[in-house]
């Protein structure tokens, strides 16, 4: 019986520790993964309202980036375009980025953190269908 109790409470630490939220790549958590700096592989967004509302498809260029910051800043630059955003994470798989995607009463849309490795990344604010048209956005990215 005493072995039967040390099996099962080492069983169930081995679950505890084999759960833990980190990248089986890296041995880091998301957050941590995240950090640093991302070369843009493609960038699909919609532009425009009403009739004008159509898709975007960005095909990253040599010195586009999104760069993530451990302050919670990302320098983003798509061609001649630089911009300074603010992010943070409401979880292991979600994360908020000013101005990515659609902000909906001032509030910023949920982007989905998917295919989190060493190199690769992709970002996804789910299409929002509105009056004035559709809007969403996913970035892959890669290092």
């Amino acid at each position: 019986m005493k072995q039967l109790l040390t099996t099962v409470i080492v069983s169930g630490i081995v679950l505890l520790i084999g759960s833990c939220s980190k990248d089986a790549v890296t041995g880091k958590t998301p957050a941590q993964a995240i950090i640093g700096k991302w070369d843009i592989v493609s960038d699909e967004s919609f532009s425009g309202i009403g009739q004008n509302n159509h898709p975007v498809n960005y095909t990253g260029q040599a010195g586009d980036y999104f760069d993530f910051r451990a302050d919670g800043k990302l320098y983003t630059k798509e061609t001649a375009v630089s911009d300074t955003l603010t992010f943070w994470f409401t979880s292991d798989s979600t994360i908020i980025i000013s101005a990515f995607g659609i902000a909906l009463n001032g509030v910023p849309e949920i982007c989905n953190i998917e295919n989190l490795t060493t190199h690769t990344l992709t970002l996804h604010a789910a299409a929002v269908i509105t009056p004035g048209g559709v809007f969403g956005r996913k970035a892959v990215l890669r290092r």
